[in-house]
C-alpha cells in the first residue's frame, strides 16, 4: 500500500475530478490527484508532452524505458513497456534497455539514449556529444525530451518515495489513438 491514501474523489476540485477521469485508471493519477490545483496543470504538461510534441512517440517512450531503467523504478517500466509496443518498440528493444544495453539501436537513438542517461545522472553531455545529438534531434525536440526526461524521473521518485504498488495490468489499453500512436488524456 502507497504511504499515502489514494485522492478521495469526492472531495477533488471540479478541474481535478475532470482531469482524472480522462486518464486511465492508475494508481499514480490517483496519488498525483492528491496534489490539488497542481494536478489538472501537471497533467495537461504531461498530456502535452506526449500529443503535441516534436518528438516522436517511439523516441518519447525510449526514453522513459530508460528513465524507468536508470531509476529502478518498476512501476513506471510496467506501465510504459506495453506503451512502448504500441510505439513499435520491439521487444528485442526493450529487452535491450531492461538490461542497459544501448548497443543495438542505430546511432541516432543510441546518443539520445545517452543523452537521456547523462541528464538522469544529473550531468552534462561534452560539446562532441551534445553535437551527435543536435545531428540527429530538433531544438525543440531537444528541449521535449529533456522535460520528459525531467517529468519521467521526478514522478520515478514519487512512485518509488511514496511505496506506489503495482497496478493489476497496465493503463495502455485505455489509452485513445491517434496515426502518431498512444495519447494521453482527452
Amino acid at each position: 500500500m502507497a504511504r499515502i491514501p489514494f485522492a478521495d474523489e469526492d472531495r477533488l476540485a471540479d478541474t481535478s475530478r475532470a482531469a482524472l477521469a480522462a486518464l486511465p485508471d492508475l494508481g499514480i493519477f490517483r496519488l498525483l490527484a492528491n496534489a490539488g490545483p497542481a494536478f489538472p496543470d501537471f497533467i495537461r504538461l504531461t498530456a502535452t508532452l506526449w500529443n503535441d510534441a516534436e518528438l516522436s512517440p517511439r523516441r518519447r517512450e525510449l526514453a522513459i524505458l530508460l528513465v524507468a531503467r536508470l531509476t529502478d523504478c518498476e512501476y513506471e517500466w510496467h506501465q510504459h513497456e506495453e506503451v512502448a509496443r504500441l510505439c513499435g518498440i520491439t521487444d528485442a528493444e526493450i529487452g535491450l534497455l531492461r538490461s542497459a544495453d544501448l548497443a543495438g539501436f542505430d546511432d541516432g537513438e543510441r546518443a539520445m539514449l545517452e543523452f537521456v542517461r547523462v541528464t538522469v545522472d544529473r550531468g552534462r553531455a561534452s560539446d562532441e556529444h551534445f553535437a551527435v545529438v543536435r545531428g540527429h534531434l530538433t531544438s525543440r525536440e531537444i528541449v521535449e525530451l529533456q522535460l520528459i526526461v525531467a517529468v519521467y524521473s521526478g514522478l520515478a521518485a514519487i512512485m518509488v518515495g511514496l511505496d506506489l504498488e503495482l497496478d493489476p495490468a497496465s493503463g495502455a489499453s485505455a489509452l485513445t489513438r491517434d496515426e502518431r500512436g498512444p495519447r494521453l488524456g482527452s
